[in-house]
């Protein structure tokens, strides 16, 4: 009778092997385990330092970020273009491998949000799904207080002083009990960080709870040459 729930996790394991045999996500070699990469692709992640974004003159957020924005990594960050949802989950795998983010105090995650329109258009929110994955590997909680109340054009593209203006007044706290969130700690995330407006505009937001900190996560960062 016990026997059962690991018998069919075993089935579900074997199934899943036939119909979805593991390969890399970027040379797409097969693979003998399930895993994001085979070796000769993962050593291509290039890992970046953990940083520190002022937000304000007395407040900064903690960056923690797998990997410099390069290939292997840029496929999967732009997979949602085509509504890959399975490259969000991936995406948190590299996270939670290359980061120390399982050992940073956390309450809760707060993923960065989609204007409705273009959540609507793609079918989900990779920071959502990223979020999702990432609380269930550290046993705690995604929280979806943040909204986007502006229907911003794409960032990229954009100079520094452009995105500012572009995310100006973009982002707005939800939810009618946001009392819980007080002396806790708070982590963004996002799947790309580039000039630090969006995380900016977020974190302000966030420090207005009182929360006793708040951090980010990303998939990757953009590293200037």
């Amino acid at each position: 009778m016990f026997a059962l729930p690991r018998l069919f996790s075993t089935l579900y394991s074997c199934f899943l092997a036939i119909i979805s045999p593991p390969a890399c996500a970027y040379c797409k070699q097969y693979l003998d385990e399930r895993k994001v990469y085979c070796n000769g692709c993962f050593v291509k992640l290039q890992p970046v330092v953990t940083m520190l974004l002022p937000i304000t003159t007395t407040r900064s957020v903690k960056i923690f970020a797998a990997c410099a924005y390069r290939e292997p990594i840029k496929s999967l960050i732009v997979a949602k273009s085509w509504s890959d949802v399975v490259a969000s989950k991936q995406l948190a795998d590299i996270i939670w491998q290359m980061t120390d983010i399982a050992n940073a105090p956390c309450d809760f995650f707060v993923p960065v949000p989609l204007h409705w329109t273009r959540f609507a258009h793609r079918g989900f929110n990779q920071a959502e799904e990223m979020a999702k994955h990432l609380a269930k590997s550290k046993g705690t909680q995604v929280a979806n207080i943040l909204k986007r109340v502006k229907r911003t054009p794409f960032q990229s593209g954009l100079t520094s002083d452009m995105r500012r203006a572009n995310l100006q007044d973009a982002f707005d706290i939800k939810g009618s009990d946001i009392t819980k969130y007080k002396d806790k700690h708070l982590i963004i995330v996002d799947d790309l960080f580039t000039t630090g407006s969006t995380i900016r505009s977020c974190a302000k937001l966030l420090f207005q709870l009182k929360p006793a900190s708040v951090s980010v996560v990303v998939a990757s960062r953009v590293i200037p040459l």
